[in-house]
């Protein structure tokens, strides 16, 4: 697997996000703040860890390892609007292409806890569980 597409991977698990949603669904900026965990075992990489943290003041910041080795850092700033949440990549110990530095994600879903997502780019769906 090539380099660009080996991160190009590691930014699609994050993101990646799917499922059917009403466009009227809106979402209360509160119900996702915390922190965020997911886990994946993915046939060609092994275990793929990641924590996502996303905070009060529009920022969020993340770390994913594989097979328990750091793989990648990273932080930004996010909007809402209705379900439709932006990220901003504004910090990555990977270089990310300029495509890559802005995703939008449908929040299908959110709870105490997990938050369900689908990517307007990608369009699978994702789980993350809330950590406590």
């Amino acid at each position: 697997m090539k380099t660009g597409s080996f991160f190009k991977l590691l930014l699609a698990i994050i993101l990646y996000t799917g499922g059917a949603l009403s466009d009227t669904l809106s979402i209360n900026p509160d119900e996702i703040i915390g922190k965020w965990h997911t886990t994946e075992l993915h046939p060609d990489q092994g275990n793929i860890e990641t924590i996502f943290i996303i905070n009060a003041d529009n920022t969020f910041s993340g770390t994913m390892t594989i097979n328990n080795v750091p793989a990648w850092q990273y932080a930004g700033t996010w909007t809402l609007k209705g379900n439709q949440i932006t990220w901003v990549y504004l910090e990555s110990n990977i270089i990310l292409l300029q495509e890559d530095k802005q995703d939008t994600d449908v929040i299908l879903s959110v709870s105490d806890a997990a938050l369900t997502y689908r990517s307007l780019r990608r369009g699978k769906e994702s789980t993350l569980q809330r950590v406590k």
